[in-house]
C-alpha cells in the first residue's frame, strides 16, 4: 500500500482535503461521522471514500465491527526508528 506524503495533498479535489483534514484531526472515525464533520452529502462521501480508499489515500479498517478510516503519512526513512521520536502531527511529517 502507498502511504499519502504532504506533497500528495497538492493534488487531490477539495472534498478530498476536506476529509483528509477531518481524518487527520480526528482518525479513526466512521463515514457517517465524517459527512457530519464535512457537510458532505453521505452518498457522495462513500463514493469519494471507495475512490479514495483504491488510490491509497485513506485506509479503511473495522474497529468494534464498524467500518473506519483513517490517513497514513509517509514517514522519512529511518529517521524515527533511529531517534526515537515519536512525531504524530502533520508538522512532525513536514519538518523532521
Amino acid at each position: 500500500m502507498a502511504l499519502v506524503s504532504p506533497l500528495d495533498l497538492l493534488t487531490v479535489t477539495d472534498n478530498e482535503q476536506d476529509v483528509i483534514r477531518c481524518l487527520v484531526r480526528r482518525p479513526r472515525i466512521t463515514a457517517l461521522e465524517i459527512s457530519g464533520f464535512t457537510k458532505i452529502p453521505l452518498k457522495e462521501l462513500e463514493t469519494l471514500l471507495k475512490q479514495m480508499v483504491s488510490d491509497s489515500r485513506v485506509v479503511q479498517l473495522t474497529l468494534n465491527e464498524a467500518v473506519c478510516f483513517e490517513v497514513s503519512f509517509s514517514e522519512n526513512k529511518g529517521s524515527e526508528k533511529n531517534s526515537g521520536k515519536k512525531g504524530s502531527s502533520v508538522l512532525d511529517m513536514l519538518f523532521p
